[in-house]
């Protein structure tokens, strides 16, 4: 008895899933290894980006606080005041003038918005003035002050102190609760640089270090504390917990921990801690982040078990997709095979099936294709159709292209202004200068879209040039102007653009002021629309006109895509789309305006538009 042909459908799934197991199982765990390496250098940045929030913070309130005190020492009013303020007369008319005139002076100092909570004044003549939350003068002896020792061995430069309630700056302040306050102090001197005295800033806890305990509230995994130069803690302020205690003995322990880095340490129970230090160079203030590894180990639970789950269920669905392309590879290498041994594509409009020779073969698989390939041989048509409509497609795919070639070259200029504009406190220019360009990025990024309404390039076009306009700082004036009748054209996608762009980068090389109008309209009489963008710039020489017009009309001829070139092109781009969608009837023109300055004018049929 003969013995039946294998199947081949058993046969192969065999060794494709071998194969496919071997390369999904690699391809799985190099992800794997990968994902949980990024994921634990994930944690490690989130964990430095905190330390160097924090140490920026810290650096801008000591700033702050700095700031106020050498304001202070600088005025015109405060110091010559306290000067002439005799301490024997302390409690006479023209004394008590003179103190009221001093803090009146030290409120103006501190201001409406309360850059810090007190100022206090020493004067090497015995006199102490201060307000802020507590209003006082009186007589004292600077020398006896606990911050006196520190600040000379500093040469007078500034110092902070440790948090302390309210009770250790001013014991006689009757205040109902003891918040915590920090303090600046640094010495002031006389003209011939001799110690005159001392300013003293008095910074309420809660508010110095806000934004610490946001950061600290917003990663409840961290641990952050704050020690000045001798090793006292300035950070947290009131608590001194157990687990405050063990990192303090770890830091105590580890005294070369290098600054800017992620290391590991082990605290006293031997639980491992990624730890990150940065110092605040003003005052010597070092500040660490921990976080246990534990949570770090955690974090890689779910994908572990994910990877497990996706390994296993990768394997059940190797298995069936094996089956499924045994099936699917078998079918169409028949088909291919017997189409392309018999045929050419002439033969599928010149003979029938019936003439078609068939091969026989070994396996049950292909004896069950040839029963198909009639239907195949029917399908070669639609093929060839479908190739014909590649070509179509290609014209979409040029203009595509094309657009893609449009990017915003402008985004480095508007963040440096953006930048400069906060420096000088412009906050509602910065609003509308983000909220424009935030619109206009949205516009041509959105690549789903290769042709809008002319209203809406207009609108997009006005947003640039309202970006633009915080460079040239009113010294640029533009004019829009669009028939209503067609706003809803169809053009090309930043269109406009690269024409208002080229004006501004070569146009304008006289002095100012800049203008530029921008007018839509209709020729019903010539069947087109057409816009017009004039500017009051240098215009163009006769040579530049002569390239510009050949280029165009090359382009015209060609509508070739690989003429492009990035930077410098934006007119051949915008031409080279009108044509891809208007065909001949595509315009744009390049000339001087007779009143001065450069006229560009972009257009197409109206029948065009109505057709599409």
């Amino acid at each position: 008895m003969k013995r039946k042909a294998p199947s081949l459908q058993k046969s192969l799934p065999r060794y494709y899933f071998l194969v496919i197991f071997v390369t999904f199982t690699a391809m799985l765990t190099a992800f794997y290894i990968y994902y949980t390496k990024n994921l634990r250098a994930s944690e490690y940045l989130n964990l430095q980006n905190v330390c160097d929030s924090a140490c920026s913070n810290m650096e801008q309130e000591i700033e702050k606080m700095s700031t106020v005190s050498l304001n202070t020492i600088y005025s015109k009013d405060i110091l010559p005041g306290i000067r002439g303020i005799h301490v024997d007369q302390l409690g006479t008319q023209q004394t008590y003038t003179q103190v009221q005139a001093i803090y009146n002076s030290i409120s103006a100092m501190i201001g409406p918005q309360q850059t810090v909570a007190q100022i206090n004044l020493y004067h090497k003549n015995g006199f102490s003035v201060g307000t802020g939350f507590y209003t006082y003068n009186k007589k004292i002896n600077l020398e006896e002050k606990s911050w006196y020792s520190d600040v000379l061995a500093e040469n007078g430069y500034k110092i902070m102190s440790t948090p302390q309630p309210i009770s250790h700056f001013i014991p006689t302040a009757a205040i109902p609760y003891e918040p915590y306050y920090i303090s600046l102090t640094r010495l002031y001197f006389d003209d011939v640089h001799q110690m005159e005295g001392a300013v003293e800033v008095l910074q309420k806890c809660d508010t110095f270090f806000s934004f610490i305990d946001r950061l600290t509230a917003a990663n409840p995994s961290l641990s952050l504390l704050i020690m000045d130069r001798n090793g006292e803690l300035i950070y947290p302020v009131d608590e001194r917990g157990e687990e405050t205690a063990h990192l303090t003995a770890v830091l105590a322990e580890k005294q070369d921990i290098p600054a800017g880095r992620t290391v590991h340490v082990r605290d006293e129970n031997g639980r491992k801690n990624a730890l990150h230090r940065q110092t605040v160079k003003t005052v010597g203030w070092q500040i660490y982040v921990f976080e246990p590894d534990s949570v770090i180990t955690r974090s890689l639970a779910t994908p572990t078990f994910l990877f497990l789950a996706v390994l296993v269920a990768g394997l059940l669905l190797t298995m069936a997709v094996c089956f499924s392309i045994s099936r699917r590879i078998l079918q169409p290498v028949g088909e291919l095979t017997e189409t392309f041994e018999t045929l050419v594509l002439d033969d599928v409009f010149s003979h029938t099936i019936d003439t078609v020779s068939l091969p026989q073969s070994h396996y049950e698989e292909i004896q069950t294709l040839i029963t198909s390939f009639r239907d195949m041989y029917n399908k070669m048509n639609a093929s060839t159709m479908e190739m014909l409509k590649s070509q179509e497609n290609e014209i979409r795919a040029k203009e595509i292209a094309t657009q893609s070639m449009m990017k915003p070259h402008f985004l480095y200029n508007n963040l440096a202004n953006i930048s400069v504009m906060a420096e000088e406190n412009m906050n509602q220019e910065i609003i509308t200068l983000t909220e424009n360009l935030c619109d206009y990025l949205r516009y041509t990024s959105t690549g789903s879209e290769i042709r809008v309404p002319v209203s809406d390039e207009f609108l997009y076009t006005q947003k640039y040039l309202a970006c633009m306009n915080v460079r040239y700082r009113g010294r640029l004036t533009c004019d829009f102007t669009l028939d209503e009748r067609m706003g809803e054209i169809q053009i090309p996608k930043l269109s406009l653009q690269p024409i208002i762009e080229n004006s501004l980068k070569y146009a304008f090389m006289k002095k100012p002021p800049w203008h530029i109008t921008v007018r839509g309209y209709l020729d019903v009489a010539a069947g087109k629309w057409l816009i017009r963008i004039t500017d009051n710039g240098v215009g163009f020489t006769g040579e530049e006109l002569r390239k510009l017009t050949h280029t165009l009309e090359s382009i015209r001829d060609s509508k070739d895509i690989t003429r492009l070139k990035i930077g410098g092109m934006g007119l051949q781009n915008v031409y080279l789309r009108l044509l891809l969608q208007y065909g001949p009837s595509a315009i744009l023109t390049v000339e001087n305006d007779p009143e001065g300055g450069a006229c560009i004018t972009m257009g197409g049929s109206i029948a065009n538009v109505r057709n599409s």
